[in-house]
């Protein structure tokens, strides 16, 4: 009687977990088969939309090589809108991939922890049954066999047991160490599903540009070809003339120049920002990633915020001019010692006379830029354009400034 019950609870041990959880493990599995399927077609999906984005790249590169054309400009930013619309495709399609491998995890990890518990149950039950067997005296057990052979058989029987027994508890321990690798899993799946959640945000951002560059330029052109070129020609002309007009008010005013804004004339070329930008910085100097780069690299650092903001000059100095042009809009240059010149663009109002002192700090204009709006010029959306030259060149701005605090 005494093996047969340890016989019976050594099995429950070993083999009752699995047929307790029979039904309950069934529907797991085809949980799990599900959410298999829908990652392995989630997988799919993103590599055919990653060879598709190779193709609108290899089309970008080709048009980007083309003469600078309206047409062309126009397909280029096509290409590049479609192409970022595919970008925010595969990274949501990413998201949703990480979702799902998320919530398989965590019905494996449901699943583990209920076999455990299981286990570990049926563990301790048996080891309280061995136990009180061994609490037994020798020869009270052997009194209680009908024969000499039975006796020795039931001792036989009791070490094979406790042997097995040793093994599943090594199961046990394998099951819980399985569990905290599962866990270490779900944890990386979450971070990998925060960082893949900030790109998609670029990724949107970068789309909204490319559609207000696109908007911004057939606005500025008037979806006209020779138009597209007169705005190609002004900007030529546009560089050399602001170069001119500030090397000859730099001279007109040299000695007032040497005498303001003291961190400037000291030789301490540190600006302050027009504006604290709320919203970091969403194109820097010659970005990579600029939509009009194929026309002209990008010349300085741009600042994302609302129409109106009001925009401080970034150091003593005196305005050189307040102008209107196809590329910058509204547009207002600021002469500093030293040789530096500041540069305020796609502005919705003017705030300082040109020849004019202002102090640092001082505002000089209202911040604009929503695509298509007066004053706006070519630009891809509500921002400030802010760019530093020296010496009539433009430098990164960034070198000039203190950082965001």
């Amino acid at each position: 009687m005494f093996r047969r019950l340890l016989s019976f609870l050594l099995i429950l041990s070993l083999f009752a977990p699995h047929l307790a959880l029979a039904q309950e493990t069934g529907s797991i599995k085809n949980e799990i088969d599900a959410l298999n399927n829908q990652v392995e077609q989630k997988e799919k999906r993103i590599k055919e939309i990653e060879s598709i984005i190779s193709r609108y790249k290899t089309r970008i590169d080709e048009q980007a090589a083309a003469t600078a054309s309206l047409s062309n400009q126009v397909i280029l930013l096509e290409n590049r809108i479609l192409e970022k619309e595919l970008a925010v495709e595969r990274t949501a399609s990413q998201i949703e991939l990480a979702n799902l491998e998320l919530q398989r995890v965590t019905v494996q990890i449901t699943a583990e922890e209920q076999r455990l518990v299981k286990r570990e149950a049926a563990l301790s039950e048996v080891i309280g049954e061995i136990q009180d067997a061994q609490s037994v005296g020798a020869l009270e057990a052997f009194i209680a066999r009908q024969s000499l052979s039975e006796f020795f058989t039931r001792l036989d029987e009791l070490g094979r047991l406790e042997n097995d027994l040793t093994d599943a508890t090594q199961a046990v321990k394998d099951l819980k160490a399985g569990l905290v690798a599962k866990r270490a899993e779900l944890e990386s799946f979450r971070a990998r599903l925060q960082d893949q959640q900030r790109e998609l945000l670029k990724e949107q951002l970068a789309l909204e540009l490319d559609r207000a560059a696109k908007t911004s330029l057939l606005a500025e052109t008037q979806d006209q070809e020779q138009e597209f070129q007169r705005i190609l020609f002004e900007l030529r002309q546009q560089r050399q003339d602001e170069a001119n007009d500030a090397a000859a008010l730099e001279e007109r005013i040299k000695d007032k120049l040497d005498s303001i804004d003291q961190a400037l004339a000291r030789g301490d070329v540190l600006l302050s920002w027009p504006f604290k930008p709320p919203r970091g910085i969403s194109a820097s100097f010659h970005d990579p990633t600029y939509p009009f780069r194929k026309l002209f690299e990008h010349p300085g650092i741009d600042l994302p915020t609302s129409v109106g903001t009001p925009v401080r000059s970034a150091a003593g100095g005196y305005v050189a001019f307040n102008r209107t042009g196809k590329q910058y809009g509204n547009y207002v240059m600021v002469i500093h010692p030293g040789g530096i010149a500041t540069i305020y663009a796609h502005l919705s109002k003017f705030g300082a006379k040109p020849d004019t002192y202002v102090e640092r700090g001082d505002i000089i204009g209202y911040s604009g830029g929503k695509a298509g709006a007066p004053g706006s010029g070519l630009s891809t959306g509500p921002h400030l354009h802010f760019e530093v030259r020296q010496d009539g060149i433009p430098v990164d701005p960034m070198q000039f400034l203190p950082d965001i605090d």
